[in-house]
């Protein structure tokens, strides 16, 4: 029992307090009550004391402060003092402590798999249905595998369930540090683990997630000093927004009783159309890697145009596939599928080194910007290999310009940011690329040495449309450049109007098909254009 003045200090404790709680009454008198108090809980408190302006009481579990600096759960009761010590509060506590511990453990074991960790099937259920809530109005497509243990039972058998669990655990780990998101594993029943993808760019995705579980769950294991060579079967469903997320794990599993019933240690796709896909991804990944081998990529290079004089400033590297039949391959097509597949590293550092080589031929006032895909940006000798194309092509860093888009700066760790920061101290500028249309923090403008946007040509093309909106937040973006004194570009130029337009409104460079598409260098065009 604890009896508070009308400032709520504390003026009598019973001394069942040490008990509970550790503390002398005659230690607590003259103190605040409320200090007493956790403070993620003093807001319910002082909520509760509201209600207490005229007659009444109020019960809160609250956690107290124990002599020993540590906290204790206790309910409060609160009642208002009488007559003339009105403003004075009687509060009772009881001690709770041991009650919230174990419901605390009851939510957590209804939440997780004991044996994995994981989050249960139900738990995996609602995260589905969240995400599937999330696509509402889009086109995106949400991907589920269910993966299964290959001969569970004959490790139960040979070594008892308690080996089994041993190998689920193991198994568990090794997901989720193949996905590397651990909120996005659950633990369905019996052998099963479950994977959400939110928003993969095809269901051909999914299946590079599959193969890299799948390698991460082979390596072998000795469990009670028996070797094991697990392996798992991988099913894979997708479904957009409005489909249910039991049928989605259901047509998961049975895609993976599929893979199960065909040669285990691979993965299967419920829809057919969407198996071809997945195999003609396979076939295209194939047909980059020969074209990389055999000399068919190449840097094409469109010019970047200085609008108050009309002159090529610099260049951006592009890179273009053309088979030898002659046809040209989309970037399009191509630079997704290479990335999926792990390639795009060979092609950003082969358009690196002709860029570098081409920029080597040009006057010295040019500059060349160059692109950098996120899996090339994380690199550890990323600086080291940037460095070597300078020295071999003989130009200097300041003349470089990376590019990066919004999209990659979200992959920014401590280290990938210390290897911008030592490529811009070297004297390479950084640019971000396509801004206005990412999901990076405008805190990356004041993080890192960025020495440049380019605005998308998403916003050119509306302005075209005489899109205020577009027009608008086109101004307001180079206006935080100004603010920043960094470089400006804009992308998308196809007439003189809106050159015209983007120069009133504060951009610097330019460029688009007014000034040139894509193609390989022609030295004799770096001269001032007639716009």
């Amino acid at each position: 029992m604890v009896e508070l003045d009308s400032d709520h200090r504390i003026v009598w404790v019973s001394e069942s307090i040490e008990t509970r709680l550790g503390w002398r009454p005659d230690v607590l008198l003259g103190q605040r009550a409320i200090d007493l108090v956790h403070r993620n809980d003093r807001n319910q408190v002082l909520r509760a004391g509201l209600r207490l302006a005229g007659p009444g009481s109020f019960r809160e579990d609250l956690r107290i402060l124990c002599a020993d600096g540590g906290w204790r759960w206790m309910v409060g009761t609160a009642h208002p003092l009488p007559g003339e010590d009105a403003g004075g509060l009687v509060l009772s506590f009881r001690d709770i402590h041991d009650q919230v511990r174990i419901r605390a453990e009851l939510d957590h074991s209804r939440q997780l798999d004991a044996i994995s960790g994981l989050a249960v099937r139900s738990v995996a259920l609602d995260r589905i249905r969240s995400a599937l809530d999330g696509l509402e109005g889009t086109d995106s497509t949400l991907a589920v595998l269910s993966i299964g243990i290959d001969g569970l039972t004959q490790v139960n058998d040979a070594l008892t369930h308690a080996g089994g669990d041993k190998l689920i655990a193991l198994l568990a780990a090794r997901i989720v540090r193949a996905i590397g998101r651990p909120e996005q594993v659950g633990r369905g029943t019996g052998d099963e683990f479950i994977v959400l993808l939110s928003d993969p760019d095809a269901a051909a995705a999914a299946t590079l997630t599959a193969e890299r579980i799948l390698r991460a769950c082979r390596a072998p294991v000795s469990i009670g000093g028996q070797p094991i060579d697990p392996t798992v079967s991988i099913g894979i469903a997708t479904a957009r927004a409005g489909a249910r997320p039991d049928e989605l794990l259901r047509d998961a599993s049975l895609a993976m009783r599929q893979a199960k019933g065909r040669s285990r240690n691979g993965f299967a796709l419920l829809d057919d159309a969407l198996a071809t896909e997945a195999h003609n991804l396979l076939l295209f990944a194939a047909e980059i890697q020969r074209g990389l081998v055999m000399g068919e990529f190449a840097a094409w290079f469109m010019p970047i145009v200085a609008f108050d004089t009309g002159q090529v400033s610099g260049y951006e590297a592009l890179a273009r596939w053309v088979r030898p039949d002659g046809v040209e391959v989309s970037p399009a097509e191509f630079l997704p599928c290479a990335e999926c597949r792990g390639l795009i590293v060979r092609i950003d550092l082969l358009v690196l080194r002709q860029a570098l080589a081409a920029l080597s031929r040009l006057p010295p006032t040019v500059t060349m910007a160059v692109n950098v895909s996120a899996a090339t940006l994380a690199l550890p000798d990323y600086p080291l290999l940037v460095d070597e194309a300078l020295r071999a092509a003989g130009v200097l860093p300041e003349r470089l310009h990376l590019e990066v888009t919004e999209t990659a700066l979200l992959t920014v760790t401590d280290r990938i940011g210390e290897q911008i920061q030592q490529l811009a101290s070297s004297g390479v500028r950084w640019y971000v690329d396509d801004f206005g249309t990412g999901y990076s923090s405008i805190s990356h403008l004041r993080d890192l040495p960025i020495a440049g946007l380019k605005l998308d040509r998403s916003f050119t093309c509306a302005m075209r449309a005489k899109d205020t909106k577009s027009l608008r937040l086109a101004q307001a973006l180079v206006g935080v450049a100004e603010g920043l004194e960094l470089d400006t570009v804009a992308e998308g130029v196809e007439t003189i109007e809106e050159a015209r337009l983007l120069t009133s409104q504060g951009w610097l460079h330019g460029q688009g098909w007014l000034y040139g598409k894509a193609a390989p260098l022609q030295l004799e065009t770096t001269g001032p254009l007639p716009f």
